[in-house]
């Protein structure tokens, strides 16, 4: 019992992992848009998830995110909270660096706006 609990924290802890400390990064990008949370979160996600399969969000009221990871080892994160008559969207990467840049998903982010 005690190396199924040991496995599982493993798994949860590995799961978590891909965009844990993405926001100590410098955003790649901070902007406002006049879409409530949920439809920019919504926007981004149905982006986001035609360019990876491990994208997921969640959005409530006042605040919401969106995130992925995709096959190069890209991370990816958006921050998005209520700002006034809109929303404060602000966005995270982590990319593999021994991969071209790919900008897709900030094209994505700002097109959403």
């Amino acid at each position: 019992m005690k190396r199924l609990t040991l496995i599982s924290a493993c798994a949860l802890l590995a799961a978590c992992g891909g965009t844990h400390g993405l926001r100590d990064n410098t955003p790649k990008l901070s902007s406002h848009t006049g879409k409530s949370v949920s439809a920019y979160v919504e926007c981004a996600r149905a982006k986001w998830s035609a360019l990876s399969a491990n994208a997921s969000a969640s959005a409530k009221d006042e605040s919401g995110h969106v995130s992925a990871t995709d096959k190069n080892g890209a991370h990816e994160l958006l921050d998005v909270t209520a700002d006034g008559s809109g929303a404060l969207v602000t966005m995270y990467e982590r990319q593999n660096p021994k991969k071209d840049y790919d900008s897709r998903y900030r094209e994505e982010a700002i097109s959403c706006l």
